[in-house]
Formats: C-alpha cells, structure tokens, sequence
C-alpha cells in the first residue's frame, strides 16, 4: 500500500485540477442581417431579383473545427430557412473567421400567383465574421441553395436560390 501513496495522490492532484479548470470556451452568436439581396432562377429559366433581410444563429466551441448554425430570410417572394448546418471553420480564438457549410434548407413561396407548398433543398454556404469587441462582430455571408420545384426532393425540376448578407452580431 504504501508503494502506491504516490501514485494515488498524484492521480488526485490530476483530476482535481481537471475538475477546477475553466471549461472549454463555448460560443453562442445570433445575427441580424437587415442588408440582403438574392436571385432566385426558376425551373423554366426566369430569373428575379430582390432584397431580403434575416436572422441567423452559430454555436461553435473554440478550439473546434466545426461549427453549427442556422437561419431564417424572407423577401417579397419567399421565405427561406436552414434550421441547421454544419461549417468547417478554423479552430481557436480568431478577430477573422472564415467558415464554408453545408446544410438542408425549406423555401415557402408566397404571393397570390403561386402554391404556397414547402420546397426542401441542399444548401452551400460560405461567410465571415470579423470581431469588433469581446460581444460584437460583423458578418458578412454567401449561400448557394438549390430546392425542387414542386415539392418532392428527388423531382427532376430545381430552382435556385443565391443569396448575400451583410449583418451585425452579438455573442450570448
């Protein structure tokens, strides 16, 4: 027993210091993006053109290379979401954040003209954050959203959805 006094108290100091040490930095960073414009091509070619504004939200832990987030945009036509996607970002505390993401998206069309039928589609998203102070940041992001034309995910007949977003964010 007395061979393993050492041993045993040096395991004690490593989980008692283990168990007092600050938890891995975690981040929680909602956005408002009130400066938005997007194309969006239609299944026969029509093209149109417009404004929009959104609000997204990421989480991601500091010394991660991937990151979860989210968003929701609307315009005069439509309204668009991706509950969530998964980013590739650089892992440690950075003032530039560059991320590249991928993610499943929902579009309802609105207007008198169209059926207003849930559309789902893949989403490929590209951004920055820039930090401004320990709360703030800028963000600035692209998304590529490709979506069926009629309601069936697999159907042949896609329209697509570019999109860019400039907007200011807190971290929670």
């Amino acid at each position: 027993m007395r061979h393993l006094r050492i041993p045993l108290a040096s395991l004690s100091v490593l989980l008692a210091t283990q168990a007092w040490a600050e938890p891995p930095a975690r981040s929680l960073g909602v956005t408002v993006f009130p400066v938005g414009a997007y194309v969006l091509k239609d299944a026969e070619g029509e093209r149109g053109v417009g404004y929009s504004a959104g609000l997204a939200w990421s989480y991601r832990r500091e010394q991660s290379v991937l990151e979860v987030g989210g968003h929701v945009a609307s315009n005069r036509q439509l309204t668009e979401a991706t509950p969530m996607s998964l980013r590739l970002t650089p892992a440690g505390p950075r003032r530039v954040r560059p991320y590249l993401g991928l993610g499943l998206s929902l579009m309802v069309a609105h207007g008198e003209e169209v059926a207003r039928t849930l559309q789902l589609g893949a989403e490929l998203c590209g951004g920055v954050t820039v930090e401004l102070s320990r709360k703030l940041f800028v963000s600035g992001e692209l998304r590529y959203q490709n979506f069926s034309a009629n309601g069936s995910p697999f159907a042949g007949e896609r329209q697509e959805l570019s999109s860019a977003f400039l907007g200011l964010g807190v971290h929670l």
